[in-house]
């Protein structure tokens, strides 16, 4: 399947917070916009590649509730857990394609549905996205996939000046998540995108299976039962000259050198 890794989707109250924060922190970030149809309004980092952050806070709870757009299901059970990364997603440019694979590899997908907001120069902005239908048991989560109203090249051109930070070239480069079984986890990670066994290792929040998928390194770690969850919880940042973690709204963002 060939896609390649769009965006990590951060659950927070108050997105203009988190833009003011990464701001002082030297990131170029900016205010992206409403979803009225969801009830949801974000705020964007951009990096390398085309890959993101979205901070998404949700202005109209009823909306959210009742609009039956799976992400949007997923952060409004996410509110109850508390902010921090709640999913991600990864880009393609044919969108039947994925969804024929996925269904060849044995998954039910749901969707495309659309999705659309307006910047602020008045330009709307459209998409479609696509779901895998859930089949874990609350083991794991899958991602979600999306394809842009425009192309690469005409995104990359609009998003270029967003995408340099005073502190340096900066990408994304690998999510943390964790599990409530990792051999599961990473074997419906390997099937979802015909992935070959994973690295392993151990680092300082425990021992971890790494599946490269899409251009970044997904980490998948055995959730403490004791606090379950299925959320991602950290990612990394490389480009910057210094190295620093950052703790903000229920997430973690460790900042590397090259």
């Amino acid at each position: 399947m060939n896609v390649a890794f769009d965006h990590l989707v951060h659950l927070t109250e108050r997105p203009e917070q988190a833009k003011t924060a990464f701001e002082q922190w030297g990131f170029t970030a900016i205010h992206g916009g409403r979803h009225p149809s969801w009830g949801t309004y974000n705020a964007l980092c951009c990096f390398e590649h085309l890959r993101y952050i979205e901070w998404i806070g949700i202005a109209d709870e009823q909306t959210a509730k009742t609009c039956g757009n799976p992400l949007i299901d997923q952060l409004v059970a996410d509110r109850q857990e508390g902010n921090g990364f709640s999913q991600f997603a990864f880009r393609t440019n044919n969108i039947g394609a994925v969804a024929a694979h996925l269904k060849r590899n044995g998954f039910t997908p749901i969707g495309p549905l659309p999705g659309s907001r307006e910047r602020d120069d008045g330009k709307r902005l459209t998409w479609s996205m696509l779901f895998i239908e859930d089949d874990t048991d609350g083991a794991f989560r899958y991602p979600f996939f999306i394809q842009w109203g425009d192309g690469d090249d005409v995104r990359m051109n609009e998003l270029a000046p967003l995408m340099r930070h005073p502190i340096g070239s900066v990408s994304l480069s690998s999510i943390s998540l964790y599990t409530l079984g990792l051999e599961r986890a990473v074997n419906g990670y390997r099937r979802l995108f015909d992935l070959p066994e994973p690295d392993v290792g151990r680092d300082e929040a425990g021992a971890y299976a790494e599946l490269a998928v899409g251009g970044i390194a997904i980490r998948f770690y055995e959730a403490d039962r004791r606090h379950p969850s299925t959320r991602p919880f950290s990612c990394r940042l490389v480009g910057m000259q210094e190295q620093r973690r950052i703790e903000i709204d229920g997430a973690t963002y460790i900042v590397s050198k090259p």
